[in-house]
């Protein structure tokens, strides 16, 4: 790898927008600074580059979006997070460039940033490397034979965007790096820095494993160290920092720096915590964590035990003063609130063992009095689709107060309107409501939540059927929180494969279902495809809602996303006014429709062009670096994948 101060003049980066040098680095004015390469003859128009990047280790490692100006216009890509310490992203540079652009961050303040590198890939190295996606390649390769330049390059994208976890060793040996005290510069005064307190369980452990450990402290960039193996040891003060490890546990080097930078940039967090490697030689592997989700971790210790706290926390939790790391960690975390819970998204730690296991059986069925609640489904005809839907919805459901309106948008079919006028006359719970014009999903939800008696909204697909009996009750225990907004569940296509567990901002370029394509009782990326856990979104299909947080947003977007990615807006306008998305997935329905559709590899992107650029233009911010999520991970991929 190049030295960080080795980049050459055609590589030199220079202010393009919201964003001014200082003598440290660079000073974002917004959200989304811009940076101009000063020279474009790096990035040959219609060429495969590779380009590599680095941001300083203080830094959230957050995805860059880089950006190829073609006049006027521009298209955009997002990139890997240089979790590791540097960022490798390869793809085509359009033919109409002009300048490049890239956004290293998506927060006001200083930051370090440089590019490393940007070299040229032969197609034939192009075709190796998508060689190992032959589906994507095959698509890519023949939508570029019919005209169909976007979806061609989508699928390189694809193609390119994932590789196996098994892969890691490798990977990762192309993306570390040394700490680099003229790159690397915190912004905190570390002359009289808090101390960092290593807390050190010795129980068991061989006289080498805590030399290991003491060694690995030793060699910490930042100075102000202790290692300690009481928790009553007087050498602990309110102001330090505690670092519970086990012997032969062993940190980067400059992890303590970036847990001491971390807390002086983020006062308000009380505990924080980190990925970790796992395992040796070709076993090795990142456990790379999504953020904080006070609602998986009442399930399970999603954070694990790599994790720093301020030391004043033992005090309020005196009685977990001399507990296993393990289960310190997980009652800090336990007991904190969630501005209090932050996360250094980079692998700080080799632990000598796992994390210790911790699951827990929580009822989550509502139990009270209960609130009224109405079933909206849109259709069009499809009887097929529509008879087995309201079957399974009238006929499994155990939850008392429920009425469903069908809103049908100019069915026409004999059979479909023979099967709504039988079950409006042999169901009291049932009506229909007639909302005739052009398909608009937005407006046709939107007209049943106006008829609508409940108290609570569930927008259900006519494709499809109940599963879990008291489906409405598990998704009623979440969604009646006063801090939760919509709530969705675990969608199966017929044959049992997953099809939604939740809507991953970023993916594929905008959103897609992460978890999607395993069996039902696959775990998934941190057990998330079998326990609640806090998303940005979740789909349309089946998503319950209180009505007055419905009607707070109002309702979904009818005008700029009448049928793409309205429900995926809808669930980030009730967090941007504090509502949380949940996905229960202890909660499944079938979902017929989808699986036609597939993977999407050659849907032609120009159908819902407008309704995609609109979204990304309104939430490219959250896109870029979905919370939920992790930027060391892939976008490409169904599963957990490397970029």
């Amino acid at each position: 790898m190049p030295p960080l101060d080795a980049a050459s003049d055609a590589l030199a980066l220079d202010a393009a927008r919201d964003v001014r040098r200082d003598q440290e680095g660079f000073f974002a004015l917004s959200q989304e600074p811009w940076l101009r390469f000063c020279d474009i003859q790096a990035f040959p128009a219609g060429q495969f580059v590779e380009l590599r990047y680095a941001a300083s280790f203080y830094d959230d490692p957050v995805r860059p979006i880089l950006r190829f100006w073609l006049g006027e216009k521009f298209k955009e890509h997002i990139l890997p997070g240089p979790c590791e310490g540097v960022g490798v992203w390869i793809g085509r540079v359009p033919r109409e460039t002009r300048e490049v652009w890239i956004s290293p961050t998506n927060r006001a303040g200083p930051f370090n940033f440089r590019i490393l590198s940007v070299r040229p890939v032969s197609r034939l190295d192009a075709l190796r490397k998508a060689a190992a996606a032959p589906k994507r390649l095959f698509f890519a390769l023949s939508a570029a034979t019919v005209g169909l330049t976007e979806e061609s390059e989508l699928n390189w994208r694809w193609a390119f965007g994932a590789a196996p976890m098994s892969a890691y060793p490798s990977w990762r040996a192309a993306r570390i790096r040394e700490s680099d005290p003229a790159f690397d510069r915190p912004r905190s005064e570390w002359k009289n820095g808090p101390r960092v307190v290593a807390l050190v369980d010795e129980h068991g452990a061989a006289p080498q494993d805590i030399e290991t450990t003491r060694a690995s402290l030793a060699a910490q960039t930042y100075s102000n160290c202790v290692f300690c193996t009481k928790a009553g040891d007087a050498r602990i003060d309110a102001r330090d920092f505690v670092l519970p490890l086990v012997a032969g546990d062993r940190l980067e080097p400059y992890a303590c720096a970036c847990f001491v930078e971390h807390f002086a940039r983020h006062p308000q967090h009380a505990i924080v915590y980190a990925d970790e490697i796992v395992g040796d030689g070709d076993a090795l592997r990142p456990r790379y964590k999504p953020g904080w989700s006070a609602m998986l971790h009442r399930f399970e210790n999603h954070a694990g035990r790599a994790a720093c706290f301020r030391a004043g926390l033992l005090a309020e939790h005196s009685r977990w003063r001399d507990a296993a790391p393990d289960e310190l960690i997980d009652a800090l975390l336990s007991g904190a609130k969630d501005q209090e819970v932050g996360v250094l998204r980079r692998p700080l730690f080799r632990l000598a063992r796992p994390t210790k296991a911790r699951s827990t059986t929580i009822d989550a069925i509502f139990h009270g009095g209960a609130p009224a609640v109405t079933v909206v489904v849109p259709t069009r005809d499809r009887v097929d689709l529509l008879a087995p839907c309201l079957d399974s919805l009238l006929r499994k459901s155990f939850y008392p107060q429920f009425d469903v309106i069908v809103v049908d948008n100019d069915s026409v079919e004999p059979h479909t309107q023979a099967l709504l006028h039988a079950q409006q006359a042999t169901d009291a719970r049932l009506k229909v409501l007639h909302k005739p014009g052009p398909f608009n999903f937005s407006a046709l939800c939107n007209a049943g939540a106006r008829t609508a008696r409940g108290d609570f909204l569930v927008f259900l697909n006519n494709d499809t059927e109940i599963v879990t009996p008291d489906w409405i009750e598990r998704l009623l225990y979440f969604a009646a929180a006063p801090d939760v907004g919509a709530v969705g569940a675990k969608l199966l296509y017929p044959g049992g494969r997953v099809q939604h567990v939740g809507v991953l901002l970023g993916m594929g370029g905008v959103a897609g279902h992460f978890g999607a394509g395993v069996s039902e009782d696959d775990k998934g990326w941190m057990d998330r495809n079998v326990l609640p856990h806090n998303v940005s979104a979740v789909t349309g299909a089946c998503m319950m809602i209180e009505r007055r947080k419905f009607e707070a947003v109002e309702g979904f977007d009818e005008v700029e996303l009448p049928v793409e990615l309205n429900d995926v807006d809808l669930c980030l306008r009730l967090a941007a006014c504090g509502w949380r998305t949940i996905c229960n997935t202890q909660t499944t329905l079938i979902h017929r429709q989808s699986a036609s559709r597939g993977g999407g590899a050659l849907r032609l992107q120009r159908v819902y062009e407008t309704e995609r650029r609109a979204f990304y233009e309104r939430w490219r911010g959250v896109i870029r670096d979905d919370p939920h999520f992790h930027p060391g991970l892939s976008l490409f991929a169904n599963s957990e994948a490397l970029p």
